[in-house]
This record gives C-alpha cells, sequence and structure tokens, in this order.
C-alpha cells in the first residue's frame, strides 16, 4: 500500500517529469488515455471482447490521441493561445475557453474527428470524393448537436483548466474529462442520430464511386 511520504513523492516526481518534458508527458498521456475510452467503448458500448478488438481503430485513435490530442493541441492550449490572452485570470481564462470552444473545436477539432471517422468507415478507401462527402456530411447533421453536448460539458471545465491547471498538466488534466466526452458522443451519434442518414450517406459513396 502505498503511504503519504511515497505517494507524495511519486506525485513530485511525476510533476517534475511532466514540466522539464511537457510535449512528450501530454502526448504519452493522451494517447494512453484516448487508446483506454476506444477500448473502453468497443468492449462496454458494442460489446467486443478483448480478444475481438478492432486493433486498427485502436491504432487510428491512439494515433489521433497523441498526435493531435497531445502534440497538436499543448502548442495550441500552452503557446498560441497564451500568447493571444496570456494571463490567468478569470477574464484571460473566459478568453481562452471561448477561443477554445468556439473557434478550435468547431473548425478545426471536430473535422479531424470527423476525419477520422471517415478512414475507419473506409470513405477515404473508396475515394478523395467520398472521403470529404462523408466529412462533410456529418458536418451538416452532427455538428450542431455535438457542439451543444460538447458545451455542455467542456465550457465550464475548459474555463477550470485555464484558470487553475499548470501548462505542463494541462493536457493530462483535459484527457480524462475529453474521454468522457468522447464516449458520450459516441453514444449520441449511435443511438440518437437516425441510422438512415449513414444509410443515405454510404448510398451517395457508392453512386459516385
Amino acid at each position: 500500500m502505498f503511504s503519504l511520504p511515497s505517494l507524495s513523492a511519486t506525485i513530485r516526481s511525476l510533476n517534475a517529469m511532466a514540466a522539464a518534458r511537457p510535449v512528450a508527458f501530454g502526448a504519452t498521456s493522451a494517447a494512453v488515455k484516448t487508446t483506454a475510452a476506444d477500448v473502453l467503448v468497443q468492449t462496454a458500448v458494442k460489446g467486443r471482447s478483448l480478444e475481438t478488438l478492432d486493433l486498427r481503430r485502436t491504432a487510428v485513435f491512439t494515433l489521433f490521441g497523441g498526435g493531435w490530442m497531445g502534440f497538436g493541441q499543448y502548442y495550441l492550449y500552452c503557446r498560441l493561445f497564451e500568447r493571444l490572452v496570456p494571463g490567468t485570470t478569470a477574464l484571460a481564462s473566459a478568453g481562452k475557453a471561448a477561443l477554445d470552444q468556439l473557434v478550435h473545436v468547431p473548425l478545426l477539432y471536430f473535422p479531424l474527428f470527423y476525419s477520422i471517422d471517415a478512414l475507419l468507415q473506409g470513405a477515404w478507401a473508396r475515394g478523395v470524393a467520398c472521403g470529404v462527402e462523408h466529412v462533410q456530411h456529418r458536418l451538416r447533421t452532427e455538428l450542431k448537436e455535438s457542439l451543444y453536448a460538447n458545451w455542455s460539458l467542456w465550457l465550464p471545465a475548459s474555463f477550470v483548466g485555464f484558470r487553475l491547471v499548470p501548462p505542463h498538466w494541462r493536457i493530462p488534466y483535459e484527457r480524462p474529462a475529453l474521454s468522457s466526452y468522447e464516449i458520450i458522443v459516441f453514444l449520441l451519434e449511435r443511438v440518437f442520430i437516425p441510422w438512415r442518414l449513414q444509410v443515405a450517406q454510404r448510398a451517395w459513396c457508392i453512386i459516385t464511386a
């Protein structure tokens, strides 16, 4: 069992590691937690066993997590946003949260997320036009609902992150909240969005292939 002194020493060691190598630490934590979130979705939501996991899907999400959610978002949140709106006052934190939720999420995060989905669904393999249509279709039919779901959870969490969390812990802080959000979005998209929209999209891809 952990004693309080050993736990405190572990926390200090992790903090020193994160402060010394914030990009690598953030990317690693993002990759690990995005992988765990995908495995949870596949097993708990989709009913797969560990032996029948879609490893290609998991690998794609791992790369997306480490690449964009780790490296990319570290430079976005901890470098660019800090230059645009410096400081950790309530006003500065609200400004950074607004940049995140009103600019980054609708204009960059969701298009990337839907591009990954197009890859997993095989749309890009059927041609560039089909992949682009897949992304555009999801943006037209799902972006509004996905943004509402995102804002309901992430607006306050983003504000807290910019206000209270040191930059070298910002990416690890975001990953549990965002992983929970990704599971919620998966449930919303797969349960509440009519399946006929996906059928219509696939039919369009077959016709134009």
